[in-house]
């Protein structure tokens, strides 16, 4: 198997959140004074590309365990559309990888003019955003060299969970991160195969609910991305409602089961939609010879995403490869891509 810069990174993930646990130092407990003190009603975040998905995902969870309502705000519609919001309740975070897009550069900027307490997640300690905005959290995920962002988004969702976890006072979270880390580096061994997907195949779906949701539509960049793909993501319960129509047998079916209340339903909303086409592919922690995709479950629940994560990028790599793919040189694509 020829090796990738992209690869190399995918498969740094355990070590990177290792090193987190000890390195961390980012201002979760002021945010979480301001949530707790009802200085912030509701989050609005402003990101594109994976760190969309990110965004994504953090509408889940802060709605979930913190009752915030969460929006992703189109950059346009602040950039392009000049829009005006009364912000003074609200704590806008920028999601981005490099910090340098100017799209969200001016959205960061416009969101104080609206009365926002702005937050920057990044892996650029040299950001022209860190300037402005209010708090700074670093990825620190390291050098990230490659188109496909990998390592980053693992750091981000990692940001996001730690902040939800302090602001439910679980104080003691880096000890859990640094065990997830140890039990990343064990199961590094065990990877996924990519003998088990039909690659001549170029459409599908993959569903998922809830936070498994968010990382589908992530999984679905990255088939778009990196092995030109069109697997599209959608909620288990929402893919009913029409789109089901397109499946036949020549039409891949990922389904994303996870282990909180929304991904246990992921089985039973798509026992009907399997049937349709003999190209089913599960991804679930229930070790049993139906499962194609198996992930060890997490003792903590909400780090399954992680662990999925982990295991889904060195896959999706070596799937390019093995379609004759470069996943180092992904077609048409930059590193830093400017929208504005």
């Amino acid at each position: 198997m020829t090796n990738s810069l992209v690869l190399n990174e995918a498969l740094s993930i355990p070590s990177v959140i290792g090193k987190f646990a000890f390195s961390d130092k980012n201002p979760y407990q002021e945010i979480t004074d301001l949530i707790n003190q009802k200085k912030i009603k509701y989050i609005v975040t402003i990101a594109r590309g994976t760190s969309d998905c990110a965004a994504l995902y953090s509408s889940y969870i802060f709605a979930k365990y913190l009752g915030l309502p969460s929006y992703s705000m189109p950059p346009s519609i602040i950039t392009l559309e000049k829009s005006k919001f009364n912000f003074s309740e609200a704590l806008v975070i920028v999601i981005s990888q490099s910090g340098k897009s100017n799209d969200l550069i001016e959205c960061e900027k416009k969101s104080q003019e609206f009365g926002a307490i702005t937050m920057l997640i990044s892996n650029n300690e040299n950001s022209p955003i860190i300037n402005s905005a209010n708090y700074f959290f670093n990825m620190f995920a390291g050098v990230e060299e490659s188109v496909a962002a990998t390592k980053s988004f693992v750091q981000t969702l990692l940001i996001l969970k730690k902040l939800v976890f302090i602001c439910q006072g679980k104080q003691r979270i880096n000890d859990n991160i640094k065990l997830l880390s140890d039990t990343l580096l064990k199961d590094a061994n065990n990877q996924w195969s990519t003998d088990l997907v039909d690659k001549s195949i170029n459409s599908g779906f993959i569903l998922g609910r809830g936070v498994g949701f968010a990382l589908s539509n992530e999984m679905s960049l990255k088939f778009k991305e990196l092995c030109q793909e069109m697997i599209e993501p959608f909620s288990s319960a929402e893919v009913m409602h029409g789109p089901k129509s397109l499946i036949q047998d020549t039409f891949k079916l990922f389904t994303l089961s996870m282990n909180d209340k929304s991904g246990l339903t992921v089985q039973n909303d798509s026992n009907e939609i399997t049937k349709y086409t003999k190209l089913v592919y599960n991804i679930s922690s229930t070790k049993d010879q139906s499962e194609n995709f198996y992930f060890p479950p997490n003792q903590i629940t909400e780090f399954d995403s992680i662990v999925i994560m982990s295991k889904f990028y060195p896959w999706i790599v070596r799937y390019t490869q093995n379609k004759g793919l470069d996943p180092d040189k992904p077609r048409y694509l930059t590193k830093v891509t400017q929208t504005f």
